[in-house]
């Protein structure tokens, strides 16, 4: 019965939570395609019965029925951001030898991306065979019409505001405010299951908060931490940090001689968990001190470069320089161990002496008693925790904002990149090991994507001799030039491991969601609709928010909000729009004209290759939930971390200095992605789509109503 109650009211607190944080809280996590941070705040957070299944890393056989369906099976490695350019020319050069081998045997194509070429979207077409209009992801982010806000296009709101009682000091959420997934259509692996196929589906993109399934699907991509934001780090440190602002949890500390030996020795800090929810009322975003916390005490040995780390009730022996292996902690919600909470982190001993840094990761929420769903089922995450252990659940789990935030060295990066390749392998090892003839299987691969953001201006993997990357420092860049083909080549001996363990009749296919490219120019866009008479600001005004009162709406007839998306302001649509329908059509031609003849100061070069219309390009139910317009950068070129939130600078265009130097936001047709089959594919011109629709044909099941795409064979 304890159990029971507490399953409940655990239940019942989280989707409060959850609604709370994004309603409230407009920057809390990061796009992989640019250094914007906004809000994509969890899911409904459903918990599990208390009672974790012990660790193990042996892999056993598989113990699930036989698979159903097609007697070959298909299996499918989704690798993010592979580019056609880059792996073309390492195949040439012998560096590839899987993927050579697998395109001489079967075949490999462009694959065409999404429009917008973003994660979100691209992984939602090849989910759900529909374009956006059909499924409604945009962009990552969406804008809210009622106060020209970025909101995050991952959830919507469902069963109205939230409501709570107070109980003895208590606040205890009674209903409302749950979240679900606003991706829209059928998942290819629910049809599947509906007709007999045993599916399981690692890590994939965009399935967070986790839609009802009776297929086996591991989230990935947009899984929250457990503060309710993507992947906040907490760095106890004795040095000032580079970023003004940066996106960890920075605390600095003193090493301090308690014991009066002479030797300052001890440091203290604490670990923040999940919002104190018992004390916060609905919509109240938690301040720094409304967290459930946990104290961190390190001892440094006075003789060598090694440290006891106390946290949570472990203690953790670390060498300067050294990853910990994971750590669950509990994190109480209610007095006396009623409501525990369990989270997972790993330390990092950056440095010791003479200057102290100890790197915590995000807290990530433990895969063996998940707080909320990670997974359907709700058990799956748990049984794959029972054979692998502990792994990364936070959906991007490279630690990206350390590097941006100058926390990290290149060095500190990639180390941490290794702990998550580590992880994919293990997956990898599980599925393969479960894998029978008949089955369908999709494994994600996050190798490549981050690394190409986050290195790419140490060295252009795809234009050998370009000019240097205006973020290039030649100090940091030593031994990293060519760390982005390193990532390649990791993916292809993962290749090579599938071949060898599949049975010969399976359907392999290798896709990617889009490729790459350069990202060397900032493009502010709202910037360029004030200079141009689209945005108007406030009296006295030339820089500020959409949102934030510094602009005149009843003069402003166009903004600009997400990655790509440009918006009319529509009257009747959004709260002070003035646009006509009458007059829309003109003005979408006109801005596309412009945008599309505009050409950097710098060199000439066009800087936006094609302004797509939206009702021209989508076709479904919520088309009208988009943005008016698609903005198609050239190579090179992509909206500012600025002016995707709405915000309105003083320059219009200039260099990208920051270490996100690789991008995809662009127009679809510069960043296509790729494919590759153990068979041979007639024609060519093939999309994301129409991968959905071979799916579903080679299990003889017709398309969806409503998916676009095409079946191959």
């Amino acid at each position: 019965m304890e159990v029971l109650s507490r399953f409940h009211v655990r239940r019942a607190l989280f989707p409060a939570l959850a609604f709370a944080l994004l309603q409230a809280t407009p920057a809390l996590c990061v796009e992989p395609g640019s250094g914007t941070t906004f809000a994509t705040v969890g899911a409904p957070l459903v918990l599990a019965a208390a009672g974790a299944p012990a660790s193990g890393t042996e892999v056993r056989p598989s113990s699930k029925p036989g698979g159903h369906g097609h007697e070959g099976g298909i299996f499918i490695m989704g690798v993010d951001g592979m580019d056609p350019v880059i792996l073309s020319r390492m195949m040439a050069r012998g560096e590839m030898p899987n993927m050579k081998r697998l395109a001489a045997e079967g075949s490999y194509q462009n694959l065409a991306t999404a429009n917008p070429p973003q994660s979100p979207v691209a992984w939602s077409n090849f989910v759900t065979g529909m374009n956006p209009g059909g499924h409604g992801i945009f962009d990552f982010m969406h804008r809210d019409p009622q106060n020209y806000a970025p909101v995050s296009s991952a959830t919507r709101a469902v069963g109205g505001q939230a409501a709570a009682s107070r109980l003895l000091g208590y606040v205890i959420p009674l209903s409302g405010g749950d979240l679900e997934n606003n991706r829209g259509g059928t998942p290819w692996w629910d049809i599947l299951v509906d007709a007999g196929v045993d599916v399981e589906v690692y890590r994939i993109p965009g399935n967070f908060p986790t839609p009802d399934s009776q297929a086996k699907v591991l989230d990935g991509m947009g899984t929250s931490d457990l503060r309710g934001g993507f992947g906040t780090y907490t760095l106890l440190t004795d040095t000032a940090v580079e970023k003004d602002k940066p996106k960890g949890d920075i605390q600095f500390v003193t090493v301090r001689d308690l014991d009066l030996d002479g030797t300052p020795d001890t440091v203290n800090g604490i670990l923040r968990g999940p919002p104190d929810q018992l004390h916060l009322e609905p919509g109240h975003t938690p301040a720094e001190n409304e967290y459930i916390s946990t104290g961190v005490t390190v001892y440094i040995d006075p003789d060598s470069e090694t440290a006891v780390v106390e946290i949570g009730g472990s203690e953790v022996l670390l060498q300067e320089g050294e990853w910990s292996d994971w750590i669950e902690l509990s994190f109480d919600l209610a007095p006396m161990g009623m409501m525990p909470v369990s989270g997972t982190v790993r330390l990092y001993a950056k440095e010791l002496r003479p200057h102290f840094q100890l790197y915590i990761s995000p807290v990530n929420i433990s895969p063996a008693d998940p707080v909320m769903p990670l997974s359907t089922p709700e058990g799956f995450a748990e049984e794959i925790y029972e054979q692998i252990g502990f792994f990364y659940t936070q959906g991007m789990p490279e630690e990206q904002e350390a590097l941006k935030d100058g926390v990290f060295s290149e060095d500190d990066y990639i180390k941490q990149v290794g702990l998550v390749q580590e992880d994919t392998r293990r997956i990898l090892d599980f599925a393969l090991s479960r894998f029978q003839p008949g089955d369908a299987t999709f494994v994600y691969f996050s190798d490549i994507d981050l690394q190409c953001h986050m290195l790419w201006r140490h060295g252009d993997p795809k234009y050998p001799g370009a000019p240097a990357h205006p973020a290039f420092d030649a100090v940091t860049a030593k031994g990293h030039t060519h760390d982005i083909e390193k990532f390649y080549r990791d993916v292809d001996l993962a290749l090579g491991q599938i071949r060898e363990r599949l049975p010969a009749e399976t359907l392999l296919v290798v896709m990617s969601d889009h490729g790459f490219q350069p990202f060397t120019r900032d493009v502010h866009l709202n910037a360029w609709l004030r200079d141009n008479g689209y945005l108007v600001m406030k009296p006295g005004k030339r820089t500020g928010y959409t949102f934030a009162g510094d602009v005149d709406w009843s003069k402003t007839r166009a903004f600009g909000l997400g990655f790509n998306g440009l918006y009319l302001n529509m009257k009747g649509r959004e709260s002070q729009g003035i646009v006509e329908s009458s007059e829309a059509g003109a003005l979408i031609r006109e801005l596309s004209q412009k945008l599309e003849a505009f050409r950097d100061p710098l060199n000439g070069e066009q800087v936006v290759l094609k302004v797509f219309r939206s009702s021209e390009i989508y076709s479904g139910p919520r088309v009208s939930e988009g943005p008016d317009m698609q903005v198609g950068y050239n190579k090179g070129y992509g909206c500012s971390d600025e002016s995707t939130l709405g915000e309105i600078t003083e320059a219009v265009i200039e260099n990208n200095k920051s270490r996100w130097s690789g991008s995809h936001l662009m127009a679809p047709e510069v960043v296509p992605g790729v494919v590759l089959m153990n068979r041979s594919l007639p024609g060519d011109g093939y999309g994301l789509t129409d991968l959905t629709a071979t799916i579903l044909s080679y299990y003889g099941i017709e398309k969806a109503p409503g998916m676009t795409g095409r079946a191959i064979f």
